[in-house]
């Protein structure tokens, strides 16, 4: 099996983030809090939280007697309690709490287990080329009002106030985020126990894969340009960085986000590949 991976972001601290362990894979997207708060040191919780995830998996991931739904909701215990050293976490409304999707692969005997919670993505090929991508929707349905209302947007850049968002953007996504780990909204991962057993979790039999890519949402304007199995073609022949090299490169020739529809002019991109068929 080979496995490639990168990571990449515009910003001063990557939201993003990826770990690989002997068993398994794992990917999270964080999302920053929708008002001026930070608690942890450093200055960026949601770099904070990515980061403290990344050590926790790599430690538990591959105790693969264990459930990948009984980690997870195990570490969002530890989690609070650490936060809990800098901030009051059960006092904290969804705009200030911090969040990231996850999307986690594990070898276990014969199977390849997957679990994804948010709009991260799971991408399965089969060796027959059945393509099959696990997500949960449901951010991108909300973050599409935000997203058409961008792209139609005259002289944005005049209007700007708060991360990169006009006022008008900023009152849609913030009604939005309160809907983060409500029955009527979205399911994250936070600092909400119950939220864990809301991913989707699927396994395949191993010997029947051929390819599987995790991603965060960061390189969905590659969708614009190719179909998923083209686009494990060509992360297989150009490599992942390439391809996000080249992503970078188109929305860099799109800055207004007209073409590529976007929320964000340069969102993190992470990707991991692995070809089961390779060494």
């Amino acid at each position: 099996m080979k496995i490639e991976f990168y990571s990449d972001s515009k910003k001063d601290k990557n939201e993003d983030i990826y770990g690989v362990t002997n068993h398994g894979a794992f990917v999270l997207d964080g999302a920053s809090s929708l008002i001026n708060t930070n608690y942890t040191p450093g200055g960026n919780d949601t770099h904070w939280m990515v980061n403290w995830w990344k050590k926790y998996l790599e430690n538990e991931l591959d105790k693969i007697d264990e459930e990948i739904v009984d980690i997870l909701q195990r570490g969002i215990k530890v989690f609070n309690q650490e936060y809990r050293k800098y901030t009051h976490v059960e006092k904290l409304s969804c705009l200030e709490q911090i969040s990231a999707g996850i999307a986690i692969v594990r070898r276990k005997d014969d199977n390849f287990e997957c679990y994804v919670l948010g709009d991260v993505q799971i991408t399965i090929e089969s060796r027959e080329g059945r393509i099959e991508i696990l997500t949960d929707s449901t951010i991108q349905h909300l973050d599409k009002e935000v997203i058409d209302m961008i792209s139609r947007g005259e002289d944005r850049e005049n209007r700007l106030v708060f991360k990169g968002f006009t006022e008008e953007e900023l009152h849609i996504l913030r009604r939005n985020r309160m809907k983060m780990n409500q029955e009527d909204g979205y399911h994250i991962l936070a600092c909400s126990v119950d939220a864990i057993k809301k991913g989707i979790y699927r396994v395949y039999p191993f010997d029947q894969l051929k390819r599987a890519l995790l991603s965060t949402d960061g390189i969905l304007p590659l969708d614009s340009y190719y179909s998923r199995a083209r686009l494990l073609d060509e992360m297989n022949l150009r490599g992942v960085k390439g391809l996000i090299s080249e992503l970078r490169s188109l929305e860099k020739k799109d800055l207004e986000m007209k073409k590529i529809k976007r929320l964000k002019a340069h969102d993190d991109a992470t990707a991991i590949l692995l070809n089961f068929n390779l060494r």
